[in-house]
């Protein structure tokens, strides 16, 4: 077994390294560094015990760590050194005397002070000690750092550490606990060829290895004033967000509320509360017409719209922000921040701005106008066309005079480094506020001061769910999630169709690599490509982006990449190293064969084929589907890549593809065809679907030449689908709509009819016309309209024709197949919530009164599921108990099989929202009569981030269970689901058996009650409950409220507590 250093930028996550040092915590450090020298100068020649406890205990201490020396477990020898948190054991710390022989290094890692860090890590993993972050043996200069998740896959997984460590633990053995009987197992086995074989290796030339940061401080400690880019590495390492893993990697997607804050003041925007949510609505800025975006907007229409102006605010917010991430893009591939464009100096008005958005971007390279940005790409996307709603209000229209006034707490600084103050043009505003964070392109900084707070496409989605959800407030998921549910649902998918069309067996992604063979590789490729994904409440599109990089991910892990490298996922980030683990950065290349190039080539057109076939999303908000696609489009951007290399001033990236296609807008609960309605004898049903199929694929490929045409044919075929099925339906209430429109005509001719739009069509006129009473035709003509728009009008529904909107998912003759995956967070509203979102939804099966519309999506997925599919959501808890939900219930348990329920509780996936969920996992299939599936939930009242990441690992801990629980679903119909251990499971049969109990004498602690508040001795004995004399019941100590953490609304519902000693003769006593 070697030892492997991994560079600091390779060991640090990449969130992490970008996050700004604040200057207070750098000088802190440097303090700690200062002591830590003098503490070791005076204590060197004192013992390894004496050193631990002066120095480096002393030194963690300043930095804000929980020291615990030689913590003893159970009577065993003693870690040197616990970092802890919330009692728990967290850092293992093993120190040697500078020096000693025992220590470990690079030339010889198998030594002593490795393997007395293997046995504490094995005691502790024992213990069920599952909050291990990372590994340290160090000489007091020199740190060796491993992570925990190394030391778990290389020994406590390990058959051969675990039977060795069980022996040494076993009193029958010839160990009986003699630790260095165990070092010397540990010495054999770790230069063992059985163990060696035994480690899973990414291919046969990778050599097993420990790997891990090294560190030696000694030449910092010896500097007087060494540099910030010296620092920060140590600083970065020794700190808890680190050493303890305290930097959630999802922050880093999550709201940066700095960013999100004053743009949302720029854009004249502002967050309100009503009913307990939080909507976005204009800002008292706007209300006053100072210089916001909103007002440059308001200003230019004839009457104000809140909707249409938000619609135009997003929509060049998207144009902005992903021109930001172009230029990101353009500085880090040319290491040349002179190509920067989106800066006041080159754009000074909107006209500018317009011109930059039609004039350069949307068109080729041969058809623009002389320009200063002749040197951009030509970017072949939707993005850059007018949309309809810009004939209301182009951007050039904007005003250029307006003034705004610096937001109160902008990230931006003066000279000084303070806050600036005063007026700002507003589109100068915007660029400068923009250029103060880092989207992509900054390097690592050597100064403190220049350092930006990054803001990934991650951070960017989460903002637009909040703008787009601006009427019911949006709950934004997060990337730990989004990517555990693609993760463990995509992964069913891919390992059905492998195994049905190579007729294998393989349980998962590495058996299943192991089975294939190299040569069917093309095969390969166009089964991952058959696989269909949509989210029907597509949002943000973050599902979708998470899927993506999941696809890539399997790509990878059964080596269907033709360039070598390896790719691993970080929270919706895609990390490409070399087989030395160093990250391989694109740059602009000189020849189309460097190999940057070739793995950035081919991990462009990978991302475009999963794109393009395999996910699709679906939304009811336009603006959601316009964010979606930009979140794409982002994504491809990220591994976009030169084309050609004979212009040096043009910057020739690969245009984007139609991607938009796909993602498409309208009501995924409302359809009027059925996705079994037949089109078998629709007149030449197979010539037709051919060629629906070919000009969507032309679309999405750019084969054409007119862009407007084509769009216009993909059109009309769906409409020429959709009337067929129209005519076909709606048979008899045509027949009945015609007879009264002849009888209306035969009394009132074409009386009123004649200048309608739709009923002139209808009804004819009468030439042997009589007298007629006018009033009783206008009464008799206002129900015949009536009635056509109960047939016709159905669009004011925004309804969504999942029978024939996406070709992708019909078969030669127009037969919808499904698909093989929903997934997805659906809105929760209730019916009480949203009366009117209801209305149109009452016909479906899963409607009942006291519902959440989220049921809805439960039962549409499973329509439009193939047989066998999987549903994923997360969404409320609730379900398996609520009375609303019984329908709902009942389709889970006759229509599918739960494969899994994983229950959050009381941790709050949302950051914003009181809401407890639940990911749950359903295959469309005939369910066995009994079977078994996992459930798990987090136990514990006051649960924090760890617990759900447990919770996702299936890591059994204290603060959770994790149960197989046994279902047989007709038991179940029209009834609730409870799950619980099996030693409650015969008291619940017990109930639900017999229903009434008879308590003997003996067991009533007293009569008719209300309920317990205390427990008492009484109750205690009577009961045998487990629970201390004086425990809360529906009484509460203030200890008990604070460990609860409840929420303000909770907290509403808690009163005081008083007992008849409170209340005296004429006065009440607290």
């Amino acid at each position: 077994m070697k030892f492997e250093a991994i560079d600091e930028k390779e060991f640090l996550n990449p969130y992490y390294r970008k996050k700004p040092i604040l200057e207070a915590e750098l000088n802190e450090f440097i303090k700690a560094l200062k002591d830590y020298k003098t503490s070791l100068e005076n204590n060197l020649k004192n013992n390894e015990d004496s050193l631990v406890a002066n120095a480096l205990s002393k030194f963690f201490e300043n930095l804000h760590f929980e020291c615990e020396i030689k913590s003893i477990h159970k009577g065993n020898s003693g870690i040197d050194l616990a970092l802890k948190k919330d009692k728990q054991i967290q850092v293992i710390v093993e120190a040697k005397l500078p020096h000693s022989k025992e220590f470990f290094s690079q030339s010889k890692p198998n030594c002593k002070a490795l393997h007395e860090c293997i046995l504490y890590y094995l005691r502790e993993r024992k213990a069920l000690n599952s909050s291990l972050k990372h590994i340290i043996i160090t000489d007091f200069y020199r740190f060796y750092i491993f992570k925990a998740d190394l030391f778990e896959e290389l020994f406590n997984k390990n058959k051969y550490f675990k039977e060795a460590f069980e022996n040494f633990e076993s009193k029958n053995s010839l160990f009986k606990g003699n630790t260095d009987e165990f070092y010397k197992e540990c010495e054999k086995l770790l230069s063992s060829e059985k163990y060696l074989d035994s480690i899973t290796r990414k291919d046969l030339f990778d050599e097993p290895s420990l790997k891990g940061v090294f560190i030696d401080i000694k030449p910092i400690l010896e500097q007087e004033k060494p540099s910030f880019s010296k620092l920060k590495p140590l600083f970065k390492i020794f700190h808890k967000d680190f050493l303890l893993s305290e930097f959630n990697p999802n922050d880093a997607n999550s709201l940066n509320n700095a960013f999100y804050k004053e743009l949302l003041y720029i854009l004249g925007l502002c967050e309100s509360k009503q009913n307990s949510k939080l909507i976005i609505a204009k800002s008292e800025e706007s209300k006053e017409e100072q210089g916001t975006f909103y007002t440059a907007i308001n200003s230019k229409l004839k009457e104000e719209n809140f909707e249409t102006i938000l619609k135009l605010l997003i929509l060049w917010l998207n144009r902005i922000l992903f021109l930001k991430l172009i230029e990101s893009n353009l500085v880090r591939f040319n290491d040349d921040k002179n190509l920067k464009f989106l800066n006041f100096k080159k754009i000074p008005d909107f006209d500018k701005l317009s011109e930059l958005f039609f004039e350069v971007l949307a068109k080729e390279k041969s058809t623009r106008k002389k320009s200063e940005f002749a040197y951009l790409p030509y970017l072949n996307s939707s993005l850059f066309e007018k949309q309809s709603i810009e004939n209301t209000l182009e951007i050039s229209s904007l005003s250029n005079d307006l003034k705004l006034f610096y937001y109160k707490n902008t990230v931006l600084k003066d000279d000084k480094c303070k806050a600036k103050k005063g007026q700002v043009g507003l589109l100068e505003y915007l660029f400068e506020f923009l250029d103060s964070f880092d989207f992509g392109s900054d390097d690592e900084q050597s100064e403190i001061l220049s350092q930006k707070e990054l803001i990934s496409s991650s951070v960017l989605g989460n903002v637009f769910e909040k703008l787009n959800g601006y009427k019911e407030g949006s709950f934004y998921t997060p990337s730990f999630i989004t990517s555990y549910m693609c993760k463990e649902s995509i992964t069913k998918v891919v390992l059905d169709k492998f195994n049905a069309q190579f007729d294998l067996d393989a349980k998962d992604i590495s058996e299943l690599r192991k089975s294939l063979r190299k040569e069917d590789k093309k095969a390969q490729k166009e089964l991952l490509n058959s696989i269909k994904i949509c989210d029907p409440a597509v949002g943000s599109g973050h599902f979708l982006v998470s899927a993506l990089n999941i696809m890539l991910s399997i790509y990878d892990e059964l080596n269907l990449f033709d360039e070598e490298f390896y790719l691993e996922v970080q929270n919706d980030e895609i990390l490409i190293t070399n087989h030395k683990g160093e990250f391989i950065e694109y740059k602009r290349p000189s020849t189309p064969k460097d190999k940057a190039h070739l793995i950035q080539q081919e991990l462009f057109h990978t991302k475009k084929d999963i794109i393009e076939n395999n996910l699709f999303g679906v939304d009811i908000n336009p603006n959601s589907c316009e964010i979606t696609k930009l979140r794409l489009w982002i994504e491809l951007l990220k591994h976009s890549f030169y084309q050609s290399f004979d212009d040096e001033n043009y910057h020739d990236l690969k245009t984007l593809p139609n991607i938009d296609i796909n993602i498409k807008c309208g009501n995924s609960l409302v359809s009027y065809f059925e996705t079994g309605k037949s089109l078998s004898h629709y007149p030449n049903i197979k010539e037709r679907m051919g060629k629906y199929k070919r000009i969507v694929k032309d679309y999405k490929e750019g084969f054409y030449t007119d862009k407007s045409r084509i769009n216009q044919e993909i059109k009309n075929l769906k409409i020429s689908f959709k009337n067929f099925c129209f005519a076909d339906k709606f048979k008899k209430e045509m027949k009945s709509f015609n007879d009264k429109c002849e009888k209306y005509s035969k009394k009132y001719g074409n009386f009123l009819a004649v200048d309608d739009e739709n009923l002139k069509f209808f009804v004819s006129a009468n030439l042997t016309l009589f007298d007629f009473d006018e009033k009783e035709a206008t009464k008799e003509f206002a129900n015949l309209k009536k009635e056509y728009d109960n047939i016709f009008n159905l669009e004011s529904n925004h309804p969504f024709e999942w029978r024939f909107e996406f070709p992708e998912i019909l078969d030669d003759d127009g037969n919808f197949k499904g698909f093989d995956l929903i997934i997805g967070n659906p809105p929760y509203i209730k019916e009480n919530d949203n009366k009117d979102l209801f209305t149109n939804t009452k016909k479906l099966r899963t409607y009942q009164g006291k519902m959440d519309i989220w049921y809805h999506f439960v039962g549409r997925g499973f329509d439009i599921l193939k047989n066998n599919g999987y549903l994923a959501f997360i969404a409320t808890n609730n379900w398996v108990t609520n009375s609303g939900a019984k329908k709902l219930r009942n389709i889970v348990l006759e229509e599918s099989q739960i494969l899994s329920l994983v229950d959050f509780s009381s941790f709050m996936v949302f950051d914003s929202a009181s809401i407890q969920t639940m990911i749950m996992q359903f295959q469309k299939i005939k369910p066995p009569k009994n079977y078994e599936f996992h459930f798990s939930k987090i136990t514990t009242q006051t649960p924090i981030y760890d617990d759900a990441i447990n919770l996702l690992k299936n890591e059994k801990t204290q603060n959770n269970e994790i149960l197989k629980i046994n279902l047989t679903p007709k038991k179940f119909i029209d009834k609730t689901l409870n799950f619980t251990k099996s030693d409650y499971e015969e008291l619940f049969n017990k109930i639900q058996k017999y229903g009434k109990f008879y308590l003997e004498e003996k067991e009533v602690a007293n009569g008719i009650h209300p309920h317990y508040d205390f427990i008492n001795n009484r109750i205690n004995s009577n009961h045998n409950f487990a629970f201390k004399i004086g425990q809360g019941i529906f009484g509460l100590s203030e200890e008990e409220k604070e460990k609860l953490k409840l929420t303000k609304l909770e907290n509403n519902l808690v009163k005081p507590y008083y007992d008849t000693q409170n209340f005296l003769k004429f006065f009440f006593k607290k």
